[in-house]
């Protein structure tokens, strides 16, 4: 099965490689409230974690009605025939403290379902009981009227699943039941069927209705955050298409004058030295010529690894800069330390041991290279350091390649060379 991706915040499954499940199962209508295994469980941990923020949310709420009701039968019929009522009303107060207690203690966050399911039979049972204890007819429809609102209620805020609450709600009906024929109380079939089932069936659409109705925002959502992470996924490939050499994956010609200018900038700030390297490949085109275009690219590809492992410090940085030119970048290194690289990065390559019997100074792939530093300076252009390094590059061509030569630069104009040869 395909690895799943589940932050921890949101319980959001983000692997596009989900997307054609997910669409399938919210075109498919789910009408018995079932995901396949692999959603149903990250869908349980979501609707239990809407419905702890809905229980709280609408604790006031509740407490609201609950205070409501006492006022209505205690203060405005205070001679109403309360029969067990009073009890019922304590035990429904002390079920509303107990579910919003349990929902503000992260470790009962998994039992969601069954204290909310047991107190709420319990409280319902009560209030049915409490009905069935009143003798006067009129005063029995008025308990039977808060039976429905509490039903309701029940399936409507609970937000616990449908089925859950179906179970809970008929067991409540149960125990009324049972309750009422041991009690000796007087409760018909015809009492039993007229509150509380009309008042299960219409608790049920409604709960039916909003389990569906969160289902389908779980599986719209989770198909909103695949589509941000597959654009994030290709902005970033599109980011790294853009700085980087298809064939080296070395830093393009673009983003190396980017970082270029940003450690100039930097150095220019900290009064450091800032130093550039440029380096070419000996007779690449009789590398070519004799051994092929794959060759040669895998070639390039070799040195590349090579000159990675010379650039590989923080803010320093290794691109391709055309064919077989290669551009390392080098902050906070002056021009006595360049000379070290240098010679360092002569004979990693020379060590790549690469044929090249087409060479004409020695019968391995070599390189030439150029190098210049300048401690950065506000009138002067960073892409004169290239230059310059440009220019010590042509000097070690001219000086019979597999070699490299090096300046420091003041303001634009070379200052200082010297010249190896490794043969």
């Amino acid at each position: 099965m395909t690895q799943l991706k589940v932050p921890t915040d949101n319980l959001m499954i983000t692997d596009p490689a989900l997307k054609h499940e997910i669409e399938s199962v919210l075109a498919s209508g789910f009408r018995l409230l079932r995901f396949p295994d692999f959603l149903e469980h990250f869908f349980a941990q979501s609707y239990r974690h809407l419905a702890l923020n809905n229980m709280l949310s609408n604790a006031l709420y509740l407490g609201i009605v609950y205070i409501a009701v006492g006022l209505v039968v205690f203060v405005q019929f205070a001679e109403l025939d309360k029969g067990l009522f009073t009890w019922a009303y304590l035990v429904a107060g002390l079920g509303l403290i107990l579910i919003n207690i349990c929902a503000r203690l992260p470790a009962l966050d998994r039992a969601f379902q069954w204290y909310t399911g047991i107190t709420s039979m319990v409280v319902l049972t009560t209030i049915m009981v409490s009905a069935a204890s009143i003798e006067n007819r009129s005063d029995m429809m008025g308990i039977q009227a808060i039976t429905i609102y509490g039903v309701i209620i029940v399936y409507a805020m609970s937000k616990m699943h449908f089925f859950n609450t179906v179970i809970w709600c008929f067991l409540a009906g149960v125990c009324t039941l049972l309750l009422t024929h041991w009690l000796a109380l007087p409760y018909s079939q015809f009492q039993f069927q007229t509150f509380f089932v009309f008042a299960n069936l219409v608790g049920m659409g409604i709960a039916y209705i909003v389990e569906h109705r969160e289902r389908a925002m779980f599986l719209q959502g989770l198909l909103l955050d695949i589509d941000k992470a597959e654009k994030d996924l290709l902005n970033q490939h599109l980011e790294r298409l853009s700085r980087e050499d298809s064939l080296t994956g070395l830093a393009n010609r673009r983003y190396f004058d980017e970082r270029l200018k940003m450690e100039w900038d930097r150095c220019l700030r900290e009064k450091k030295p800032l130093s550039v390297i440029l380096l070419d490949i000996d007779f690449f085109k009789q590398y070519n010529d004799r051994y092929g275009h794959m060759a040669g690219d895998h070639c390039l590809t070799q040195v590349a690894r090579a000159l990675k492992k010379e650039a590989s410090r923080p803010a320093e940085l290794v691109g391709r800069y055309g064919g077989e030119e290669f551009i390392l970048l080098y902050p906070n290194i002056d021009a006595t330390q360049i000379k070290n690289t240098l010679v360092r990065i002569q004979q990693r390559i020379v060590a790549l041991g690469i044929p090249h019997e087409s060479s004409k100074v020695i019968k391995v792939v070599s390189a030439s290279l150029g190098a210049a530093t300048a401690y950065p300076a506000p009138n002067l252009d960073p892409e004169k350091l290239v230059s310059a390094a440009d220019q010590m590059l042509y000097r070690s061509k001219e000086n019979g390649r597999n070699g490299w030569s090096s300046t420091q630069i003041s303001h634009s104009e070379p200052e200082q060379q010297s010249l190896i040869s490794l043969l």
